[in-house]
């Protein structure tokens, strides 16, 4: 005799393991936070062709922790730059480099705007998130090849804008 489960019953079999994994690589309300967002993802999928649920769901719990901890990464980088512009400046700061640089970033935001959304996304992905074509062609549901013509777009691009910035 098999017992089967519904979606729900089976999620809620894992979720006391999965908690607690969580909770070992996260804070508590962490934990819970990437908890319901496996939950949803968990909600979305044809459950009948997973061939291992336990498997799908710790897997989806680490790519969520990975997520996570590229995001706090990239907050943490606009941080310390938020940081470093408004710090006291020493006597030898240069006004005008600062000016120049500002005026850099946005040519480049100008240049990035005027990209198509989907080149525009893969190419932040990359520069930004550090994703790797594969992981990108994942996320967007493209080819990896499709991700290096927009990143490859996006880059000659950019550097055509700071061309004509000079």
């Amino acid at each position: 005799m098999t017992i089967t489960y519904s979606g729900d019953e089976l999620f809620l079999q894992l979720r006391g393991d999965l908690l607690n994994y969580l909770c070992r690589k996260l804070s508590k309300d962490e934990a819970v936070d990437i908890l319901q967002e496996i939950y949803l993802r968990w909600r979305r999928q044809d459950i009948s062709s997973i061939e291992n649920p336990r498997a799908f769901l710790f897997t989806v719990a680490l790519n969520l922790i990975r997520d996570q901890a590229r995001r706090q990464a990239h907050v943490q980088t606009y941080a310390n730059t938020m940081q470093h512009l408004f710090q006291d400046k020493s006597a030898d700061y240069d006004l005008a480099q600062h000016c120049d640089e500002r005026r850099q970033i946005e040519y480049l935001q100008q240049a990035l705007d005027q990209l198509p959304e989907n080149v525009r996304h893969a190419f932040l992905l990359f520069r930004l998130d550090g994703l790797t074509f594969a992981e990108i062609a994942l996320q967007m549901g493209i080819s990896s090849k499709s991700v290096a013509r927009y990143i490859q777009h996006a880059s000659e691009h950019c550097l055509t804008a700071l061309a004509q910035y000079r």
